[in-house]
């Protein structure tokens, strides 16, 4: 049955036709525009992305001082640009953009883009990145949002749960327990907050309360509360749909997750700096990037395209930050190229997220490889209640866990064959054990982080 998506009026006497206020009209109407240009072709969507671009760096030239020596010589106002003078300009990399300072920033920033407001990355490797937006970034952000209610068919009066890091303002929000509204530009059921940094006990018995239809997490802290479900400590049986963020979410933790909590996962992948970069495809795996909002490529070591099926660097362009440029932005993850989806929408597509350099684990010879350490692995041979495998060199690895009780030899023993059991490697490896591994400033969790060149 079709859900039925009421506008929101900003005035209680306007009933019929509603009329929503400004920002709402404008996320609205942001997302009927995406209804019709995720229909075009990827040669057309990129023409369009290509005239975005040449406002944005004539922009750039003319107003942001770091642009104006990078780009000198590179590309000049005026000249039409294609794929090929695009991807002859430099990229700008994680270092570079934290070491220029304010130059980065533009002088003169479209009045009309609204409100200019500070951001910052969650600073997993205690280095963040601190950027400016406007309002029409956040606007982009609130109508690729509604796009992905919209694609998984989100009942809009249904009550909905988060679970995240919360801002000063969520964390009085969650304190009062005072719901917000969900859909941007759309009546809807109650929104209740609650904070990551809870225990999953905390957490638990905060979702036996709520009892939402839809629930929204991290992976790693979804897989947490999982774990607290096959205890029988949570029941969910109103829920309907799941959406994760912020962390790769691996097909382990998808499958094991759904099968416990018995819900589908709908996975956003994104950026505290980039806003939304893509979403999980209604009607398969598949990701699609947010054609309309950031441009994103995939390359392999030589700065080329990757193919189907190819792993490579992820680059985004966000085509509307007018604010703090990012022309090529090395987000420092690698992403598996996927073939066009077969639901008929050319937005260009993802077929997984892999994460960052540091999740990669470095061979003698300097090789890099994905590890896949297998948790529910670990989990049924000792009582592990949470685990993080650090490489320390490249030939050691580390092994934190936090236990229910002390481990034996013979577990001891058995996790070390499980692990090094799935390096294509021989590497000795060292157990320390924690009373917890805390998340990083941000709330995310890494299973397996690299400490040899750690980027």
């Amino acid at each position: 049955m079709a859900h039925r998506y009421t506008l929101s009026s900003r005035d209680g006497s306007l009933l019929w036709p509603r009329v929503p206020n400004g920002d709402a009209a404008t996320v609205v109407a942001l997302h009927a525009q995406s209804e019709q240009s995720q229909w075009l072709s990827e040669s057309e969507t990129e023409a369009r992305q290509l005239v975005q671009l040449e406002a944005l760096l004539t922009h750039c030239l003319a107003t942001v001082p770091y642009y104006r020596d990078c780009l000198k010589g590179r590309i000049t106002q005026g000249v039409r640009l294609d794929m090929d003078a695009w991807r002859a300009l430099p990229i700008l990399t994680r270092s570079a953009l934290q070491q220029s300072g304010d130059e980065i920033f533009s002088e003169s920033p479209p009045a009309a883009h609204g409100r200019i407001s500070a951001k910052q990355s969650s600073g997993s490797t205690g280095k963040p990145v601190r950027i400016k937006t406007s309002a029409i970034n956040n606007l982009f952000y609130y109508a690729n949002n509604l796009r992905h209610y919209r694609w998984h068919d989100y009942d809009p009066a249904a009550r909905y749960a988060g679970i995240t890091r919360l801002t000063a303002m969520q964390r009085k929000l969650s304190a009062t327990a005072t719901p917000v509204p969900w859909m941007n530009g759309y009546v809807t059921g109650p929104f209740y907050y609650f904070e990551v940094g809870e225990t999953a006990s905390a957490q638990g018995a905060w979702l036996r309360e709520m009892q939402p239809h839809l629930f929204t997490t991290y992976p790693s802290n979804l897989k947490n509360l999982a774990e607290e479900a096959v205890a029988g400590h949570i029941e969910l049986p109103r829920l309907s749909a799941i959406t994760t963020m912020s962390e790769v979410l691996d097909p382990e933790t998808r499958e094991f997750c759904e099968g416990v909590l018995e819900a589908p996962i709908h996975d956003i992948y994104s950026a505290q700096e980039l806003g939304i970069v893509a979403l999980q495809c209604p009607e398969a795996a598949t990701y699609h990037t947010m054609a309309e909002s950031v441009l994103v490529e995939i390359l392999d070591e030589a700065g080329n395209p990757c193919a189907p099926g190819e792993v490579g660097r992820v680059i985004v362009t966000p085509l509307h930050n007018f604010v703090t440029p990012l022309i090529r932005y090395e987000v420092g993850d690698y992403a598996e190229v996927a073939a066009p989806c077969a639901c008929g929408r050319g937005l260009p597509t993802i077929n997984r997220i892999y994460g960052r350099v540091r999740n990669m684990l470095t061979l003698p010879g300097g090789q890099k490889v994905w590890p896949a350490f297998g948790s529910r692995g670990l989990t049924a041979i000792a009582p592990i209640r949470q685990h993080q495998i650090i490489q320390k060199s490249a030939g050691q690895l580390e092994a934190r866990l936090v236990t229910e009780r002390e481990l034996t030899a013979e577990e001891e023993t058995r996790l070390a064959q499980h692990i090094t059991g799935r390096l294509p490697v021989v590497m000795s490896i060292a157990f320390t054990y924690l009373a917890e591994i805390p998340r990083n400033p941000g709330g995310k969790f890494e299973d397996f982080v690299s400490e040899i060149d750690n980027v």
